[in-house]
């Protein structure tokens, strides 16, 4: 007696109505010439309008097309910063080529509507095809994959054979989906019966869609269990096929004919090699092969690959139901990743991971056929949630944990797109993958989440039940889940698929009431600030108490509990995509909320948490000459990585002689509570070693892509800086004086290949006051007077001669003021300005590690003349840098990265208040200097930097060269380091 479950499947897969699909077959013929490469064939289709409408035209697909110049693909490529096939050449391009075709017995050539793209051809019929009515089209052609695998793709003997013939174009409720292939989007074809005959090597090992049904697939010699007995299921289609087959063929000697059949696929694929090995599983009725290569026999062998398939096959028949088709096919493709077909999936890997993935597009995709270009979430992200649940189930934790907060990033950023978006509507392919493969998966997530788990499994197995080998949509899917859960999710779906909403529930209050018969009742008010909408559960620990709909602006939930709740916390397993965690808890007396969790630092990674704000302490230290041995406490603070980022030092001066003791400097940005696109704000304070100040950063990226394109930043900076006690201050660096000061600037970074562009301009205007002395009536006089500073670079680093890499930068910078600039407003020589170096403790005073007289550090920035003196500036400057390195060899782990040799050569104009005039009467002074130096890139976990040693063994005039000491002269040896790029 059937079990109410079943009758509750069976009674929702009745309800098709209105449904209709075109009913086509394939009669195929065709022969390999493998040392070209090329497949040559004929084709017979047999094509039935079931639709109730009149069909005028007739299309078919030529996908091996997109793997050449010409296509949109390769156009899309170029676009994306990609070189794949746009610049292939003869014979490594793919093609397809329309040799001859006959639509109903009339010769007639296609046209291509998308030229000079081909992989849409197109016949106007000469007779309409009214509902009903069939049409045979019959098609000769030849095919030829590409050197540069991609979904296909050929290598000596190994062939990867996929859309590589003529290939009916769907025609369904939208009208007909004639759609040239993107790489972005895949593939949609129409269910259809399949008998293929292939003229191929003797010696090839065959793998491909459907059962073989005559000749030899050459499994036998390639199994590795010489007593395995084959299945080949000859036998599994009843109804015979026409007749002569491979009999006709007359194939020639050391050759041979295998014909293989499939019915009710949307697409027959083949892979060939040699040299595969065979092997061989079950599960249920289906048979399931493994071709792999020899050498992988530790990877894919002994089981390996056939346990994974069977594993992951009993898991979707778990989820779905019952696998429709005979066999599945493994096999051990020529690109990495993995593509998958009906029957068949081409795997880079034996990896369990990505075998559950492919496989599960048996299901999403394979018998639940959507159109994968216009909704491709239903199958890749569909397949991805699936996934995720897999190794859930098999204890590795929930994926949403780790995949929630990188798509919530991209949200927060806006960088998310729609995920019903149609492929090539993204803007680029990065986006593409990331809504399609990973906020898609989200979504069936948050589906889950809202109906719970075992209602998700219903939904899973009624949408099989009603839509196995159909044509599916988001509305057939939503319409499942909407009957079997008895709730409306059109919002969820609206939500999740055709917008970007940002979810934000905030705890507002919570009040007790201890009962008369000692129970408790709790209110709770929430309130929503984002513009998503999700239920929120309301729980403490491990206990949730009671969900909210989550949907008004402001919501009281109410329940009763035998004892006192605990401290109440909003959403407290994490599933509602709240941005802002920090404003769950409910808050306490003098902790308020305390959304935060402590650690020690550490500096060479930064840690990050979801749920908390994370307080990481480290002790610190430094020295210099006024405020002698300085110990400190440094607190970094940051949420999500990104947002409530803080830095807080505190540190206490014990030399005896200071002054002004304590220090303080603290910089906070990028709230949480207002969170803005692209753009990383601060505000800033300070009163440490002699000097006080604040600062407004704002810094905005207008780059357009993530992972491709220009990055232009545009920024503005409001700065006051004063000095406060002269004991702790370089005087060739600083001058008694503050400035009031702000301005925009700009910013560009862009990559060609190996080469990189950067170029930033900055503007600030203000007012500068100074303390030149006693005045005649004050005796702390003060001076006014307002300035402008400007200063614009531009650089270049581009391969070179011999394996070289040649970089070039030109900076230009001035002053304007009535009165000569105080030091610290002055445009350097030979680096960074003080006011950038005075974040830094081993820059920032008089007799700090890397300012004492006798270590020769380089801070870059400016005219950036590297061996002259820091303390040179004066109202301009004008210069120009030169380097050429060569890698001694790079590596991408441990700590030394890259190892290479440079020279260098810089030279300059600068103004006389920098450098006095070499002659009398000029108005500039020529600055030149070269040399030698060792450069080394490193990494320690997170942290990376660059170590520079230079020997600047030319520099004129010598007298203002920042080493003095080591040589006198023109020519002399001279050093210096650096912990930075010079530009």
């Amino acid at each position: 007696m059937p079990s109410l479950a079943s009758l509750f499947l069976l009674l929702l897969a009745r309800d098709t109505t209105g449904y209709w699909q075109q009913q086509v077959s394939y009669r195929i013929t065709a022969s390999l010439d493998e040392p070209t490469g090329v497949l040559s064939g004929r084709e017979r289709i047999s094509y039935v309008n079931r639709s109730s409408a009149t069909l005028r035209d007739f299309y078919v697909h030529q996908y091996l097309n997109a793997f050449r110049p010409g296509s949109r693909w390769a156009a899309a490529d170029s676009a994306e910063g990609r070189d794949r096939f746009q610049h292939l050449g003869d014979p490594d391009y793919a093609f397809e080529r329309i040799t001859a075709a006959a639509l109903g017995g009339r010769e007639v050539r296609p046209d291509y509507p998308y030229a000079p793209d081909s992989t849409i051809a197109h016949w106007t019929l000469a007779r309409p095809l009214v509902p009903g009515d069939s049409l045979v089209v019959e098609v000769e052609w030849q095919a030829r994959p590409s050197t540069l695998p991609r979904r296909q793709g050929r290598r000596g003997r190994r062939f990867d054979f996929a859309q590589w013939y003529p290939k009916v174009v769907v025609y369904d409720k939208y009208g007909w989906e004639d759609h040239p292939l993107y790489p972005a989007g895949e593939f949609y074809g129409e269910f259809a019966a399949y008998d293929v005959m292939l003229d191929l090597p003797e010696d090839e090992v065959i793998g491909a869609t459907g059962v073989p049904v005559e000749g030899d697939p050459g499994w036998e010699k390639a199994k590795v269990d010489p007593a395995q007995q084959i299945d080949y299921q000859r036998l599994w289609y009843r109804s015979p096929l026409p007749a002569p087959g491979c009999a006709a063929l007359r194939v020639g000697a050391g050759r041979k004919c295998v014909r293989f059949r499939a019915e009710r696929v949307h697409h027959f694929a083949f892979s060939l090699n040699p040299q595969y090995r065979y092997e061989q599983g079950r599960y249920g009725d289906a048979v399931v092969r493994v071709l792999y290569l020899p050498e992988d026999r530790a990877t894919w062998g002994n089981g390996i690959a056939v346990r994974n398939t069977v594993t992951a096959l009993a898991w979707l028949d778990s989820l779905y139901g019952t696998y429709q088709w005979p066999q599945l096919t493994n096999v051990h493709r020529i690109e990495g990743g993995g593509t998958e077909f009906p029957m068949m999936i081409m795997d880079g890997s034996a990896g369990i991971g990505l075998i559950v993935h492919e496989t599960g597009h048996q299901y999403t995709m394979g018998q639940l056929a959507n159109n994968e270009w216009r909704e491709g979430w239903l199958d890749e992200g569909f397949t991805s949630f699936q996934t995720g649940w897999f190794f859930e189930t098999h204890g590795a934790g929930p994926a949403y944990d780790g995949l929630e907060p990188w798509i919530l990033s991209l949200d927060l950023e806006r960088w998310s797109e729609p995920v019903s978006l149609s492929s090539e509507h993204y803007r680029d392919f990065s986006t593409y993958n990331a809504m399609i493969y990973s906020k898609a998966q989200l979504f069936y997530e948050e589906l889950r989440y809202v109906v719970g788990d075992e209602t998700m499994r219903r939904i899973l197995r009624a949408y099989f039940a009603r839509w196995r080998l159909k044509h599916v949509d988001e509305d057939a899917l939503r319409e499942v889940a909407e009957d079997v859960s008895g709730r409306d999710l059109k919002w969820l779906f609206a939500e999740w698929l055709h917008a970007t909403p940002l979810f934000d529930y905030r705890l507002k209050r919570v009040e007790r009431h201890h009962l008369a018969d000692g129970r408790w009742r709790t209110v709770v008010t929430i309130e929503r600030r984002g513009d998503g909408r999700l239920p929120v559960e309301i729980g403490d620990g491990d206990t949730i108490y009671a969900r909210a709909t989550g949907e008004p602006a402001e919501e009281r939930v109410e329940f009763v509990t035998a004892a006192r709740p605990g401290r109440l916390v909003l959403d407290p397993r994490g599933r509602t995509h709240d941005y802002n965690l920090l404003n769950n808890r409910e808050p306490r007396v003098l902790v308020g909320r305390s959304a935060w969790t402590f650690r020690l630092d550490d500096p060479t990674r930064e840690t990050a948490r979801r749920d908390r704000l994370v307080r990481a302490w480290l002790p610190v230290a430094w020295s210099n000459s006024f405020g002698g041995f300085t110990i400190g406490l440094r607190e970094r603070t940051n949420y999500l990585g990104s947002y409530d980022r803080g830095l807080l030092v505190a540190a206490l001066a014990t030399g005896p002689g200071a002054t002004n003791r304590f220090d303080f400097y603290g910089r906070w940005g990028n709230p949480i509570g207002h969170p803005e696109p692209r753009t990383e704000t601060s505000v800033s304070a300070w009163s440490a070693e002699g000097r006080a100040g604040a600062k407004l950063s704002m810094d905005r990226s207008l780059r357009q892509h993530l992972d491709f394109g220009a990055d232009p930043h545009v920024g503005f900076d409001a700065l006051w800086m004063a000095t406060t006690e002269l004991g702790y201050i370089d005087r060739g660096l600083w001058d008694d004086a503050g400035s009031v000061e702000a301005g925009p600037w700009w910013s560009l970074t862009s990559s060609h290949g190996a080469t990189v562009l950067h170029a930033r301009f900055v503007a600030r205007g203000g007012v500068v006051y100074s303390n030149p002395g006693k005045g005649i009536v004050s005796p702390t006089r003060y001076d006014f007077e307002g300035f402008g500073r400007f200063t614009g670079e531009a650089s270049v680093r581009t391969p070179f001669w011999a394996r070289t890499t040649l970089g070039l930068r030109l900076f230009a910078g001035g002053y304007t003021g009535a009165s000569e600039p105080v030091r610290q407003r002055r445009i350097p020589v030979a680096g960074a300005d003080p006011y950038e170096t005075f974040t830094d403790p081993l820059l920032r005073s008089r007799g700090a590690l890397f300012l004492r007289p006798d270590f020769y550090y380089h801070a870059p920035g400016n005219a950036n003349l590297r061996a002259f003196g820091r303390d040179l500036g004066g109202r301009w400057a004008v210069s120009m840098n030169g380097e050429v390195t060569r890698s001694l060899g790079r590596r991408d782990r441990g700590f030394l990265r890259e190892a290479s040799l440079m020279g260098f050569a810089d030279a300059g104009l600068v103004d006389t208040l920098a450098v006095p005039a070499t002659k009398p009467g000029r108005g500039s002074t020529f600055l030149y200097e070269g040399g030698l130096g060792v450069v080394t890139r490193h990494r320690l976990r997170d942290l990376d930097w660059t170590l520079r040693f230079e020997v600047p063994l030319v520099v004129a005039p010598f007298q203002f060269a920042a080493d003095s000491v080591s040589g006198k002269g023109r020519l002399a040896w001279r050093w210096q380091v650096s912990l930075s790029p010079s530009f």
